[in-house]
């Protein structure tokens, strides 16, 4: 069977193919009602979001948008972003972007780089930023409203609605919208998307709709995906990464186009909690640290448990960890450990899920940062597939994937396809409506089946990023470096918006990018990640350590919310620590520990001494040369508002030298 992603060549035709063929279903979720936020879901049908796409198109054109002409989308998520990228696709412009978090500077400096003609502003608090900046950006001419403004401050704000009724009123512009939209081809620039910038200035990388429709088809080259499109079935996800990031627009936004899905936009990343609960998502595409916070908080829970309900929930992780250890490594479940497991998932697992709003889910992606394996394989051993891929902005999201799937092709047999048939009912269909297998002596007949003729050549392996995506070829530098080549990655004609010099520095002399990270690969060909290349710490006695894992590593204690190793032209290794401050609050309370503020907090001996003992447990698994020999304790969080963490929550390493330059010192005063 074949589906419009594998057919259409750009993203506006496969968008404009599944409106025309899904359009009284519903298609985008949020809690906006005519552009206005409000407390309740409204629904936007496929039909609507396309109407209003053709408007919007029509309108930029009827204030003079030229094909290639810059339009940004500066917003949080929301459905109106999505009709607002489509239509700047329809009317043949380029997309760009913009964090809804940037400063004035930032947000200047993208807008001149790109010299956006239009931007599209989320609320009213961002119009008035975007206000700020404009007499320092003159290639600016509108600001289109998406939150509904009365009165107009400025001649060059425009309300989403009016935008829409230009156009719709506009005959000669609604005809060459549709005309440019029908010439749109592969090649075509569809998004400059600028680096959330770890470690420096950002970077406009110049994406074209060939670049996009790659990464899409590879996302959905796997089995059950297939197998899920070739019965209709559909999913709903949460979306809460930032559109404006590649990981997220992809793997969301693109994928949920391709897959015809609906998407529900979260109210914001603090209320993800909330917002599980009352969507329960089938999808679930999300940065690390959400995983790791679910995981937190069951060992929070079990932390306090007792007697016999304390050895039930440890023998059903040891029982799921079995189950995760057999299928990781392509062994048959034996009769037993599947009764088990059916066993835990009743006692444990599925109170577990639904907790969480997660009972319902079917697939959870990881990206943006590594997952430590003890995080996956706890997710798995809930009967939940957490997938992680790997990839960067500069080639539009992933080059592997690590899905779930055969490592050999799946024998050509009657019972191998009704073993997948049957797997499909189980972990897909039975599990979107919140079901357990489990608990059916059908599905557990199916899932039995299923367990001992697919699922053991199946391979998923934690602690991976997985294999290389179709089409691509990866490669490992003599220094380590990971090296990637394919149709995804982003042209060398077009590279970097304005930096040649940046982009031929980015590829080597046969055509692979340059990732910037350090990796290797198993015999079986999933690569794992070992850190940044750049944030690789060198110590004075030369020995080349890389951070990321030994942070991991200390935030996987739930009184650890973050945490930065330094050590760079040191002697030793040391580390910032970040608190998990409700959890050592509490702590600390209950032994005795007067304090008046977390500075007074952070300061007191006992709790140095509670860290130090945290400390000490991690470096038992350190070499020598790896081990944290001192470490401060801060009173505040990094942050995205503050500057210490990008979007994706990774840590600006830079910013955070320049902003502890004291707690950094306090380590090495005695060396």
């Amino acid at each position: 069977m074949t589906h419009a992603y594998q057919t259409e060549k750009t993203l506006s035709a496969l968008f404009f193919k599944q409106a025309e063929k899904f359009s009284d279903d519903l298609f985008l979720f949020g809690k906006f009602e005519k552009g206005a936020a409000t407390q309740k879901w409204i629904g936007m049908s496929w039909g609507k979001a396309s109407d209003q796409v053709r408007k919007i198109g029509a309108g930029l054109i009827e204030l003079g948008l030229n094909k290639g002409d810059r339009a940004a989308i500066f917003s949080h998520n929301r459905p109106r972003w999505v009709i607002a990228d489509q239509a700047i696709q329809a009317a043949g412009g380029w997309g760009v972007p913009i964090y809804p978090t940037s400063t004035d500077d930032q947000l200047a400096y993208i807008l001149n780089d790109c010299r956006a003609k239009v931007v599209f502003a989320g609320d009213e608090e961002l119009v008035r930023q975007v206000l700020r900046v404009k007499p320092n950006t003159p290639a600016l001419k509108y600001i289109i409203c998406m939150t509904p403004m009365i009165p107009m401050a400025d001649a060059s704000l425009i309300n989403f609605d009016d935008l829409g009724e230009r156009g719709v009123n506009s005959d000669k512009a609604t005809a060459e919208m549709e005309s440019r939209r029908a010439s749109l081809c592969a090649e075509d620039v569809a998004a400059i998307i600028y680096t959330s910038g770890t470690t420096g200035e950002p970077k406009g990388a110049v994406l074209t709709q060939s670049n996009f429709m790659s990464d899409v088809g590879m996302m959905l080259d796997a089995t059950v995906t297939n197998k899920m499109m070739e019965r209709g079935i559909r999913l709903c996800s949460l979306c809460h990464l930032p559109l404006c990031h590649i990981y997220g627009r992809t793997s969301d936004y693109h994928v949920q186009i391709a897959m015809a899905g609906q998407m529900w936009f979260a109210e914001s990343y603090q209320k993800v909690p909330q917002n599980l609960m009352e969507v329960r998502p089938q999808m679930l595409i999300t940065i690390p640290r959400l995983y790791e916070k679910v995981y937190e908080m069951v060992n929070v829970q079990s932390a306090k448990m007792s007697g016999v309900r304390k050895k039930v929930f440890d023998w059903s992780l040891r029982v799921g960890n079995q189950v995760v250890d057999h299928l990781s490594s392509g062994k048959k479940l034996p009769p037993i450990l599947s009764l088990k497991f059916g066993l835990a998932a009743g006692l444990v697992f599925d109170r577990v899920r639904k907790a969480a709003g997660l009972d319902r889910l079917v697939f959870a992606g990881s990206g943006g940062g590594a997952l430590s394996a003890e995080t996956n394989r706890f997710f798995r051993a809930m009967n939940i597939q957490l997938v992680e891929g790997y990839g960067l902005t500069e080639t539009t999201s992933a080059i592997t994937w690590n899905s779930l799937e055969f490592l050999k092709p799946m024998p050509d047999k009657w019972i191998y396809r009704k073993a997948l048939d049957y797997l499909i009912d189980t972990m897909v269909v039975m599990q979107s409506q919140g079901k357990s297998a489990f608990a059916h002596p059908i599905g557990m007949f199916k899932l039995s089946l299923a367990s001992n003729l697919v699922l053991p050549q199946m391979i998923q392996k934690p602690g991976t990023v997985g294999r290389a995506c179709k089409d691509t070829e990866i490669k490992i530098a003599d220094d380590g470096e990971i090296l990637a080549r394919g149709p995804q990655v982003f042209h060398r004609d077009k590279g970097y918006h304005n930096r040649p010099d940046w982009t031929a520095e980015a590829f080597t002399e046969d055509g692979f990018f340059k990732t910037g990270d350090i990796g290797h690969f198993d015999r079986d060909g999933y690569l794992t990640i070992t850190d940044r290349k750049k944030e690789i710490l060198v110590t004075a006695g030369g020995k080349n350590i890389a951070p990321h894992p030994i942070e991991l590593a200390l935030t996987l204690d739930i009184y650890i919310e973050q945490a930065c190793v330094i050590g760079d032209a040191k002697k030793y290794i040391a580390a910032l620590l970040v608190p998990q401050f409700e959890l050592l609050e509490k702590w600390a309370k209950k032994n005795g520990i007067g304090f008046s503020s977390r500075e007074e907090l952070v300061k007191n001996p006992a709790v140095y001494k509670f860290y130090k003992e945290k400390v000490d447990k991690v470096n038992l698994k350190l070499a020598r040369y790896e081990q944290i020999k001192k470490f401060s304790i801060l009173p505040v969080s990094f942050s995205e508002q503050s500057g210490e963490l990008t979007p994706t929550q990774k840590i600006k390493r830079r910013v955070v030298n320049q902003k502890f330059p004291r707690e950094i010192n306090s380590c090495y005063e005695s060396d």
